[in-house]
């Protein structure tokens, strides 16, 4: 019996190893080197999920199931609104993250002192139906005139975030939800796992989009010392430490920092970015 549980032990390890590297199969990762004492992977939440395809399908949300929300023509302007969610905590123990939730209080904290009215959605609030109401609420009010924020920290999927009640919803959906905005001082961050769709579907005049990953890479939380995601870290360095003003030059630290960061580490590969189609220099 010992030596029967052993193989399954084994086997099943095996094959968790091969499921979190599946997602890159360039990278040099193994099972040893998945989890370390400067980081923790944040993966392809696919190569997690054990749900039936049926189920996952029902669990899906693209351009197909969302609407471009209608602007509220009676919003006063001149104002910002922010949405920042981050998600630590997910439907099952496994599926948790480190620093997702440290993440979105940065984020809050400094968008409340840019004069951001900051809606927070954190681990189990952050369910799909509080995050689609959210979204919605957040796109009536991008009129002209008024500034518009959306930060998300946590479980990322083939250009999809995941819900902590583990739905995904993709990139197009994020795009069409948006596509009546009229304002043009916007800013979006993804700190998650294959999230580089998001700064193609999202792009627009007036408008920067940041990713910690492209369509195939990992995202990561950093050690101790950092308490946030990799890329979360340097943005808020960024701003903290090198006293970056604008948007765009705290971008590109952050990108640079996780490269940096990267390359210090054995077989750790990254791909941060940004898309920066706004007009001049973005202050927030």
């Amino acid at each position: 019996m010992k030596t029967q549980k052993w193989i399954k032990l084994t086997v099943l390890t095996l094959l968790s190893g091969v499921l979190l590297i599946s997602c890159q199969k360039e990278e040099a990762f193994t099972p040893e080197t998945i989890v370390s004492a400067d980081f923790t992977v944040r993966p392809d939440f696919a190569t997690l999920d054990t749900r039936p395809a049926s189920v996952i399908a029902d669990f899906t949300f693209t351009a197909e199931d969302a609407v471009a929300v209608k602007l509220d023509g009676n919003a006063a302007k001149g104002l910002k609104y922010a949405l920042v969610i981050g998600i630590s905590d997910y439907e099952g123990t496994a599926n948790d993250l480190t620093y997702c939730d440290e993440d979105a209080d940065d984020w809050g904290a400094r968008l409340q002192t840019e004069g951001y009215t900051v809606t927070m959605l954190k681990d189990l609030n952050a369910t799909q139906s509080a995050i689609e109401s959210a979204v919605a609420t957040l796109a009536s009010q991008a009129i002209a005139g008024n500034e518009i924020s959306l930060v998300y920290s946590g479980h990322g999927s083939r250009g999809s975030i995941v819900t902590t009640d583990l739905a995904y919803i993709s990139s197009t959906w994020f795009g069409t939800s948006f596509s009546n905005a009229t304002s043009t001082k916007m800013m979006f961050t993804f700190d998650a796992c294959q999230i580089g769709a998001m700064k193609t579907d999202l792009s627009a005049t007036g408008r920067i989009v940041t990713v910690a990953s492209d369509t195939r890479r990992y995202s990561y939380d950093g050690d101790a010392t950092m308490a946030n995601g990799v890329f979360t870290y340097y943005q808020m360095e960024g701003f903290d430490t090198e006293n970056y003003i604008y948007v765009e030059d705290d971008s590109q630290y952050a990108c640079d920092e996780m490269y940096a960061w990267a390359a210090s580490l054995h077989g750790v590969k990254v791909a941060p970015s940004y898309d920066d189609s706004y007009a001049g220099d973005f202050d927030l």
